[in-house]
């Protein structure tokens, strides 16, 4: 069975506040759990869940914090979580904050998705965890799910200046001995061993508007953001790796193949031979990414054709004018103007 992955942003937001808000020391929670701490500089790359709940397991006996992931989503910021926490704050209105939430959860967990519906007047906030894969959160939900109501809460605070008062809380893992800190953030209405992971509050919040909205910068994100998820949707293993990271990392350079390799934690030849059974290489998945990403930029009118060939790692506006003359059959300038 297929194991669910989750982002390096998440892994890296542990051992991150382990380390400032305890004083465990970052290298030394990564070393025993074996994973290199030259991975946390890598957010945008994705990890097993078996690791990742290591991570967990990890820093709650390094800091003996039992309700690690809680005291986690009080100090959640949505600008330190990537390319979704961008789309957020650049929201309209709460409402399009959980639709975003609701749409890009992939980006950072294979394991849960978020998705929210109204009934009589209030919302009903669900983080299903994911049971068609090998998923860790079957097993061990407690830190992920708390932290992430958490963050919902902290977030709401932070993009509306508003405070949301849930009216029940209700999560599906037996409850611990001491649930005093749920209280005292959730309030009164905290249940434990319930049928789902849900948060309940009034449909009145989701008219609350987002201070930091720019209704200019939100479908740039989006792009962005839409372009990640199309490759974590692939198909192939490897080549959805590949192209996820491409996507991710073509920012004004090429990362080479040592790079992918390395945070795969595998031979250059070993990802050569992989890709080759799925059919494809590198410079295919590379041509074929720079491609995707170029169609996309183009249609932003607000991109220049050299910032768009900066961006795709091209060493001058020709090259990029030539590859896309053999991608499509026009120019750059002729397909923005069609």
């Amino acid at each position: 069975m297929k194991e669910a992955t989750f982002s390096v942003y998440i892994t890296r937001g542990i051992v991150q506040y382990a380390a400032a808000k305890y004083g465990v020391d970052a290298d030394s929670l990564c070393a025993a759990v074996g994973i290199e701490p030259a991975l946390l500089k890598m957010p945008d790359q994705r990890i097993t869940g078996e690791l990742h709940s290591a991570v967990w397991c990890e820093a709650v006996q390094q800091t003996g914090d039992q309700n690690l992931g809680l005291h986690m989503g009080e100090a959640f910021n949505p600008a330190t979580f990537g390319i979704v926490g961008y789309v957020l704050v650049n929201c309209q209105t709460f409402e399009q904050v959980l639709e975003k939430l609701s749409r890009y959860t992939h980006l950072f967990s294979q394991g849960a998705y978020i998705h929210f519906s109204v009934s009589q007047g209030f919302v009903l906030c669900d983080c299903d965890i994911v049971g068609d894969l090998k998923n860790y959160l079957l097993k061990e939900p407690r830190q992920a799910i708390e932290s992430t109501f958490a963050s919902l809460l902290t977030a709401t605070q932070m993009l509306t200046g508003k405070s949301l008062a849930p009216q029940a809380v209700w999560f599906q893992h037996s409850p611990p001995a001491d649930i005093s800190d749920h209280a005292r953030i959730f309030g009164i209405g905290v249940r434990f061993s319930m049928p789902k992971n849900r948060i309940i509050f009034n449909a009145n919040c989701l008219n609350w508007p987002v201070l930091s909205a720019n209704s200019n910068l939100l479908p740039v994100f989006e792009q962005h953001a839409q372009a990640m998820l199309d490759a974590i949707n692939r198909e192939s293993n490897y080549t959805r790796q590949v192209v996820q990271a491409l996507t991710q990392q073509l920012k004004g350079e090429l990362p080479s193949q040592e790079v992918f390799a390395r945070s795969l934690a595998i031979s250059v030849r070993q990802l050569q031979r992989e890709l080759q059974a799925e059919g494809t290489s590198y410079q295919q998945l590379l041509d074929e990414t720079r491609k995707q990403l170029a169609l996309r930029h183009l249609k932003n009118p607000d991109s220049s054709i050299s910032d768009v060939a900066f961006l795709l790692g091209f060493s001058e506006p020709s090259a990029f004018h030539r590859a896309f003359k053999r991608w499509t059959g026009q120019t750059p300038r002729n397909y923005r103007g069609r």
